[in-house]
């Protein structure tokens, strides 16, 4: 049976790439197939959420096979470099159109690297693929939410994000909206960083509002987290997001303009308080949202693709 070898980063930070890696592993695992994450480091494993996969880690010594299928990073430049020579079948699992020049070095073209496939995360990302980089085909295999996992919880007047991407940005909006609401304030602040998958999904849980820093994205899964968990979502797309980012389903702003993403927290503050309509009617196009990202979509996409790939397709 041929093997299936998804290449991985050894990030030990939360990153819904890196998760989604595992995810699509363990699909395949679940169906039959041979498949493994690779590492570079011996014993390396992400901490922070449960899935576990059949891994194999580069630094004990790893043999490629004639039959084998490499699924490759956009952005993993010591992979496609150190692979560029190999006569196997590879593809590109884009996940981020933004970081695609960072795996191309200078290389022009995926093709010059002995890339003969590429599938992506979204259609922003395939839009972009077959626009400007001239693919015929780019299948998209859709991100995947935990309905178990991310769900409502009893709500209280809490503003989660995740500062990671926009640090700057998202301490200046969130002190600049506190300031305007005037202190004290009834209203928490939950920053999510460094935390487990499964405190990720409690604090957006059980906090009222989400403000989504999304920044340069393929996609941009918080926000979409945070609707399943029965927030009302404020903040920025970062232009991936526009996949899913509706003015009925969030209150998003202009891209680069903190004091206007500001304003527009203390406004969705202020109606959460007050119980307006506007924010459930906004919560619950946001619920019906999140509940495409099906993990049965997601498995059907892929196995449907990978099983192309391996029959020729």
């Amino acid at each position: 049976m041929p093997r299936i070898l998804y290449f991985n980063f050894d990030n030990p930070r939360p990153s819904g790439g890196l998760r989604t890696i595992y995810t699509h592993v363990a699909h395949l695992v679940r169906s039959g197939l041979s498949a493994y994450v690779v590492h570079q480091n011996a014993g390396f494993r992400p901490g922070w959420f449960q899935e576990d996969v059949p891994k194999i880690y580069a630094q004990q010594g790893l043999s490629i096979r004639p039959d084998d299928l490499l699924i490759i990073p956009e952005d993993h430049r010591v992979v496609l470099d150190g692979l560029k020579s190999v006569a196997v079948r590879k593809v590109i699992f884009c996940q981020n159109h933004f970081n695609i020049y960072i795996g191309l070095g200078q290389h022009r073209f995926w093709q010059d690297l002995g890339i003969s496939k590429v599938f992506a995360s979204s259609e922003i990302i395939a839009g972009f693929l077959q626009s400007k980089l001239g693919w015929p085909e780019v299948p998209v295999v859709h991100y995947a939410l935990d309905r178990d996992l991310f769900k409502p919880w009893p709500k209280k007047l809490q503003v989660a994000y995740v500062p990671q991407k926009r640090p700057l940005e998202a301490e200046f909006i969130c002190r600049l909206a506190a300031q305007d609401l005037g202190f004290p304030s009834d209203v928490t602040w939950a920053p999510i960083d460094r935390v487990n998958e499964a405190e990720t999904a409690r604090i957006m849980g059980e906090s009222a509002i989400f403000l989504s820093m999304n920044y340069l994205e393929g996609f941009g899964l918080p926000p979409v987290e945070a609707m399943a968990a029965g927030c009302v979502v404020v903040g920025n797309h970062g232009y991936g997001g526009m996949e899913y980012a509706t003015p009925d389903n969030g209150f998003w702003c202009e891209e680069g303009n903190p004091l206007a993403c500001a304003d527009a927290l203390r406004q969705v503050v202020d109606l959460v308080r007050q119980g307006s309509p506007e924010v459930q009617r906004r919560i619950d196009a946001a619920i019906v949202t999140a509940a495409r990202y099906t993990l049965q979509r997601q498995r059907s996409e892929l196995l449907a693709f990978i099983e192309g790939v391996l029959k020729g397709g």
